[in-house]
């Protein structure tokens, strides 16, 4: 199967006893990506120790470059960096094989 589409795969780690507070800005910023052209699919996960795992999958490299552009983005972003305890860890990838998933 030959797919234009992106999808991105990551983790992050917050600051301890900045969970919830994490989740709350996460929360915001998937409501602020439901506007952007091309975003398919847009989540974070909650994990163990307060690992976060997100998922989001584009449209193409197009929507990729513009994601994060919007106003109501940048502003959850600016919530979001200070909670963070070490950069995300976040890789790109062309998705292959998927149940649920419009490929």
């Amino acid at each position: 199967m030959t797919t234009s589409k992106i999808a991105m795969i990551g983790s992050l780690k917050c600051k301890e006893g900045k969970g919830d507070e994490m989740a709350a800005v996460l929360s915001r910023m998937v409501d602020a990506a439901a506007d952007e052209p091309g975003v398919e699919v847009y989540s974070y996960h909650r994990g163990d120790n307060d690992t976060f795992w997100f998922f989001a999958l584009m449209s193409g490299q197009e929507s990729m470059q513009h994601h994060g552009q919007s106003d109501a983005m940048k502003a959850a972003m600016e919530e979001f960096m200070p909670l963070m305890a070490e950069p995300p860890h976040m890789s790109p990838a062309v998705p292959v094989a998927a149940i649920g998933l419009d490929l």
